[in-house]
């Protein structure tokens, strides 16, 4: 081993990695009992670095000793490769879940060997369907006495592992309604789960010895706790996770790791033995984590408050900063934290694969991991961006779009209790929301808003300069619509609003995704790559004011109140030169934006000069698709056309639909523009 963990700003603690996955039928998609024929043709490519588990139904892989994270992966992406490359010659296919998707209900297949026929003779008929693939990290900690007080520092954080690495919602073709069912299988277990507290290596040891003297656990010298001295390896290993989809999510978890064992390790060695958190507890939180899962509600590793999976993420970042900085990893373990808040967990990955295909889409898309090569997104500050990146862009009111992604066709289509028939107040006055709220769309002022224009104007002036400045829509040139885009993260329960920064871009600087699935026809299933605003307007006092006060007339939804909120400003202009140009939006018809029915989007005019036309129009939910002349009178709402500053409207979008119609050039001069921002809302929703 290159260097340890510990021991101040000694060597870098080298790390390695062991993944557990399941064989399937390639047509079936059910788990077969391959493993031992697997195994022997991979060890070929792999020597010892591939061997059997405990069913029939799983290999393991494991990497060698790695200084470095950027060696980890590539390490772990050959294993996987040559694994599915093996896999295929013998007509198989390899599934990185943490539970088999489909098959493994009966009694499963246990492998040959004398530690796992002991196992089925101590527990008996728990083990029946006990088929679960892991991600064990090892960091090297050749000390036993500070790697028994590691273990205490772990101790607290191993639940968010949990919610961090979940990936097996569905077993045996059924979804449990758990993030890990993996996780809940092993619980079932005396000597699975978190370890015991202890004072020292001989108080570890009595403690193992004890479990095994009165049947709690097979082996005195090679307990199953979720962390855990190696008995024949000069590491400290930890096994509570779930084996991910992803081998860039492995790493990441390693880097945490990794990370967790280098801070621990140097306060045990000033001589902190680390928090005695009551074992009820613990393991009660680790049910929590496998229940709900990211981003749910769970005990902070530091204070034992309970917070949001993404808060916990933020302050176990926040922990660990200064040794991830050291070893080069808190780029990677940021953006691994950015992706959960995009994306959510495997388990999030597994049901949108679900409501897209069923459980067959599930282990094909699966499989797909083995081979691909997920990127890592360059990483914001994590102090600055707690909760991450959110997954896709949210398009306006202006163009169809929505925050947070999309959603699939079964998601949308399925039955849904109207959202404001009796929402969850949490303390708000029953006035809250106001005419949005009532009516589901409301025309909204800068005095309606309680924005006071005097004070911020300023900040106005900025807000509309940037407009001046907007690149054509790359997407569209030809329309004459300008724009930008960004989104940000709301926390409804400490107020506090986070940009996310885009990704690198040659031509823009900075861009941020959204993706429309089929929700605007022109752009089906497109990832639209938009320029970033201007980093000067997250400091905007106008801006912030806005966002604020849109938050306010959505907030008193519940799906809204209880998670992190995603936040889109979109910043669109639409400019004509000559009488012969029509600048228009998109789609050019009445929409709905689409997603969760908690979406609102909110308008607001910047600035017009010299246009004709930009009505909007809101109507019923029917009416999509249509254009508003063709529609009867009853099913328009409202009809209206933008002319002041800050003039605006709001809708929620499952109960009305909106349009706003081309814009032209007016009689004054050869320039005119319709300066407008979007503000778009919606609940943290990654599985969709």
């Amino acid at each position: 081993m290159a260097g340890t963990a510990g021991r101040g700003r000694g060597p870098t603690p080298t790390v390695g990695v062991e993944e557990e996955h399941f064989l399937v039928d390639p047509v079936s998609r059910a788990v077969v009992p391959a493993g031992p024929r697997l195994a022997a043709r991979a060890a070929g490519v792999l020597g010892d670095l591939v061997s059997g588990e405990f069913t029939d139904l799983q290999v393991e892989v494991r990497t060698p000793p790695c200084a470095t994270m950027r060696e980890l992966s590539a390490q772990l992406a050959r294993l996987r490769r040559e694994l599915a490359a093996c896999a295929e010659a013998e007509g198989l296919a390899v599934c990185p879940s943490a539970t088999p998707v489909i098959g493994g209900g009966g009694v499963v297949p246990v492998g040959h060997h004398p530690r796992y026929l002991d196992g089925v003779e101590l527990f008996r008929g728990l083990m029946d369907d006990f088929a679960v693939c892991a991600l064990h990290v090892h960091v090297c900690l050749p000390d036993r006495e500070v790697a028994a007080l590691v273990g205490n520092h772990l101790r607290p954080w191993l639940p968010l592992l949990v919610e961090m690495s979940a990936n097996s919602p569905f077993h045996a073709g059924r979804d449990t309604r758990y993030a890990s069912w993996r996780s809940v299988l092993r619980l079932r277990f005396p000597s699975l789960g978190p370890p015991p507290w202890v004072e020292s290596f001989d108080d570890y040891r009595r403690v193992a010895a004890a479990m095994a003297e009165v049947g709690g656990s097979s082996f005195a010298d090679l307990p199953f706790w979720d962390t855990r001295p190696h008995p024949r390896l000069p590491t400290l290993e930890v096994r509570c996770m779930d084996v991910p989809a992803e081998s860039a999510d492995s790493v990441a978890l390693a880097a945490v790791v990794r990370g967790l064992v280098v801070t621990s390790a140097r306060l045990a060695e000033r001589g902190d033995k680390g928090p005695q958190l009551r074992g009820e507890l613990l393991r009660g939180s680790y049910w929590y984590a496998t229940r709900d899962g990211w981003p749910g509600p769970g005990a902070d590793g530091l204070t034992g408050r309970v917070l949001p999976a993404p808060e916990r993420a933020r302050r176990l970042v926040e922990h660990i900063g200064p040794a991830l900085e050291e070893l080069g990893d808190l780029e990677r373990v940021a953006a691994f934290v950015d992706r959960l808040a995009a994306r959510g967990s495997g388990a999030h990955r597994q049901r949108a694969a679900h409501r897209a295909g069923g459980l067959s889409a599930v282990v094909d898309d699966l499989a797909t991991c083995m081979t691909t090569l997920q990127a890592v997104p360059p990483r914001p500050s994590v102090r600055r961006t707690p909760q991450g990146r959110a997954p896709d862009g949210c398009a306006s009111v202006e163009e169809a779009g929505r925050p947070c992604g999309p959603m699939s066709t079964d998601a949308r289509e399925r039955p849904e209790k109207p959202m404001d028939d009796s929402p969850e107040q949490h303390g708000r006055p029953p006035e809250h929301g106001g005419r949005v709220r009532r009516d589901g769309y409301a025309r909204l002022s800068a005095a309606d808003l309680g924005i006071d224009t005097v004070a911020l104007a300023e900040d106005f002036t900025r807000l509309a300069d940037s407009y001046q400045d907007l690149p054509p829509d790359p997407y569209a040139r030809e329309t004459h619509r300008f724009r930008r885009y960004s989104h940000a993260v709301h926390l409804p329960w400490t107020g506090e609003l986070s940009y996310i920064p885009g990704t690198p871009d040659e031509e823009f600087g900075t861009v941020t995704e959204y993706w429309q699935d089929e929700h605007n026809p022109e752009y089906p299933r497109v990832r639209r790559r938009l320029p970033d605003i201007p980093e000067a307007l997250h400091r905007n006092r106008l801006l912030d004011a806005l966002v604020h006060a849109d938050l306010d007339r959505a907030l008193w939804l519940e799906d809204l109140r209880r998670v992190p909120v995603y936040v889109g400003i979109h910043l669109i202009s639409l400019g004509v030169h000559d009488q012969d140009q029509e600048a228009v939006s998109s789609p050019n018809c009445l929409h709905q934006d689409g997603g969760s029915p908690a979406t609102f989007t909110f308008a607001h005019l910047i600035g017009r000069r010299n246009v004709k036309g930009g009505e909007n129009v809101i109507a019923t939910p029917e009416s999509a698709g249509r254009q508003p002349d063709a529609l009867p009178p009853e099913a328009i709402h409202d009809r209206f056309v933008l002319t002041e500053p800050l003039d605006g409207y709001g809708v929620h979008d499952r109960r009305v639909s909106h349009y706003v119609g081309p814009v032209r050039l007016g009689d004054d001069g050869n320039e005119g523009r319709r300066d407008i921002l979007i503000i778009g809302i919606a609940p943290y929703a990654p599985g969709l």
